[in-house]
């Protein structure tokens, strides 16, 4: 009967125990061990969240995050594409006003402008050009001989053939047959020279046999496409008003 009572006061006791060692982590407010390997527990303090979205690359105007390149500008094809179009244009159309063959000529260089009228730059003496801006190439060519060339593109299939040389001058004859062209020589230095001939490009204001001799003239030339030949080609023939 006494161990009975005895060991009913040793659980009590333990009991007792127990409790009083759940009340005072109650009041001391510890929380219970966590597992170490759980991801979700706060570890630090979170960055507060950014105002906006981060765009990139950033919008004109504004500063590129620190330590970022800037873009890589992408070549324009469609560009490359126009200028490769506007050379083939310019060799066709200088090879036909010349009368010699396309194979002969490489591409200088092409310039995308915006030409001052609808003449594309060339100002013709019996044309009215209108007087709105114009987009095309500028085109330089050079023939197998050395000579260069200057074709003027527009929309359209428009084309202008630059002159080298344009000026007033008198005919001193007029051969429709060969289409050779000779002018009265200047006094001190001529850059044009008295020698040209028509070419299948040239512009004339009138039927070449209707030319005389002693005519004032507004003559334009270029190079022929032959070097040491004693006369240019005609871009146009118009009589002078």
């Amino acid at each position: 009967m006494r161990m009975t009572e005895t060991r009913r006061g040793g659980r009590v006791l333990i009991a007792a125990a127990v409790l009083a060692l759940v009340a005072l982590a109650c009041d001391r407010g510890a929380r219970p061990p966590s597992n170490p390997l759980d991801e979700s527990r706060d570890t630090a303090t979170a960055a507060p969240a950014p105002a906006g979205p981060v765009v990139f690359p950033p919008a004109p105007g504004t500063a590129a995050p620190s330590g970022t390149s800037p873009a890589t500008a992408i070549p324009n094809e469609a560009t490359a594409a126009a200028r490769e179009k506007a050379a083939g244009r310019a060799i066709d159309v200088i090879a036909g006003w010349l009368g010699v063959p396309k194979t002969d000529f490489a591409v200088e260089r092409v310039e995308v402008v915006a030409w001052p009228d609808a003449c594309l730059g060339v100002a013709r003496p019996d044309v009215a050009c209108a007087q709105v801006i114009t987009p095309g190439e500028r085109v330089m060519l050079t023939h197998r001989s050395g000579e260069t060339y200057e074709v003027h593109l527009g929309p359209r299939e428009a084309a202008a053939w630059q002159p080298r040389y344009a000026a007033v001058r008198t005919l001193a004859s007029v051969d429709a047959s060969s289409g050779l062209v000779t002018l009265e020589p200047l006094r001190g230095s001529d850059e044009m020279g008295a020698g040209q001939r028509l070419v299948p490009g040239s512009v004339l204001g009138g039927p070449s046999k209707d030319f005389k001799a002693g005519d004032r003239v507004e003559i334009a030339v270029a190079p022929w496409p032959e070097r040491n030949m004693p006369y240019g080609a005609v871009v146009w023939l118009i009589r002078a008003q």
